[in-house]
């Protein structure tokens, strides 16, 4: 466990943020049209619910409220983490060095706190010792926002030996949620799963099997992560049908971030041993995308209690890339139960126990 860091006093202000960003305080705050894409009803929603529009605002202080992100130590995931200790939080940041999360609290300024913990979602194994750590540290934990991803690149696999964008971005999650449910559960927690609009094309089925989910043959590593993506979209939504059922206060939101240049895909070529390319990438990102800051704004607003649960958060104009944060349709690939079912199914096999929910 890093040790707890108290950043110096200063405020977050996201108003200058979205200013810097070309987008005024305005444009998230004045009523729109409808979104044109259908949403299905979700559960805790009302005629009050937020729909179309969101003041950061709405989320408030969150002083003596403890939040865990994964991969914060970059991108969307340090920028959630930035807005969260300027509103009084304390935030752990779970990260796979922790040099460099380290490095990233230091720069985090704000009256809240942080923690920095050493965390591999490609290795089972050194999940449970952070969930150990973790359990051991807290006593409950106001969200669990799992933000950490990899996409593409060579095949690899994990230390267990999966394919390890699958082992990254779903089965070390849902693992962690698994390993530390006694800090969720025991409060009224959410758990947020940093999705995609890529989900949308991911080809998971009610009859996908387990070496098709773990280890595809042959290897596409594009189509993977939207697999990837599609199982984080199913998993929040069968979690959150699950929590109902069994009147559990955990609630689940999913979250697309929209076109943030987080240097995901620039991280990914490098390992594939494409300096130059990656190089490009990182310039094209830096001047065509927005900037990480405006892609933490959906899982800012998936965390405030006036989201409904259930919720699909994230931009709308420009295909889904830009925008502010609203309610979005469910994608059909990740609607339908059964695949749900058999998603559930295959992490509980691979985690060698049920899931506590």
């Amino acid at each position: 466990m890093g040790k707890s860091r108290r950043p110096s006093t200063g405020r977050s202000l996201w108003t200058k943020r979205l200013r810097r960003s070309g987008i005024s305080k305005r444009d998230t705050l004045e009523e729109r049209s409808p979104s044109p894409f259908r949403r299905q009803p979700v559960r805790g929603e009302t005629d009050r619910s937020p729909h179309v529009s969101w003041d950061p605002q709405q989320l408030g202080q969150q002083v003596e409220r403890t939040f865990v992100i994964t991969g914060a130590n970059s991108g969307i995931g340090l920028e959630t983490a930035r807005d969260l200790v300027g509103r009084g939080a304390h935030v752990v940041l779970a990260v796979r060095d922790t040099s460099r999360g380290e490095a990233a609290a230091a720069r985090l300024a704000g009256p809240g706190s942080t923690d920095v913990v050493e965390l591999d979602l490609a290795d089972l194994d050194q999940v449970a010792s952070c969930s150990k750590q973790l359990l051991d540290t807290y006593e409950n934990l106001a969200a669990l926002i799992c933000n950490a991803g990899i996409m593409g690149g060579p095949l690899l696999l994990s230390s267990q030996g999966f394919e390890r964008q699958m082992a990254t971005n779903h089965l070390g999650h849902a693992a962690l949620i698994a390993a530390l449910w006694p800090l969720l559960d025991g409060s009224a927690s959410r758990v947020v799963l940093v999705s995609s609009n890529e989900g949308r094309r991911g080809q998971l089925s009610p009859h996908t099997t387990r070496e098709q989910l773990l280890n595809p043959d042959p290897y596409d590593g594009k189509q993977v992560y939207r697999n990837t993506k599609q199982a984080n979209l199913l998993f929040a939504q069968e979690l959150n049908r699950r929590c109902a059922e069994a009147d559990s206060p955990v609630t689940s939101v999913a979250v697309h971030p929209g076109a943030a240049g987080t240097n995901l895909l620039a991280r990914q070529l490098e390992r594939g041993g494409h300096d130059v390319l990656a190089r490009v990438s990182k310039v094209v990102s830096t001047v065509l995308l927005r900037s990480p800051a405006l892609g933490a704004f959906a899982t800012l607003r998936s965390i405030d209690p006036q989201t409904p649960s259930g919720a699909f958060v994230g931009p709308t104009k420009f295909g889904q890339l830009r925008g502010p944060p609203e309610l979005l349709d469910v994608y059909p690939s990740a609607r339908d139960p059964d695949t749900a079912a058999r998603l559930w199914e295959i992490t509980e096999w691979v985690l060698e126990r049920p899931l506590p929910i």
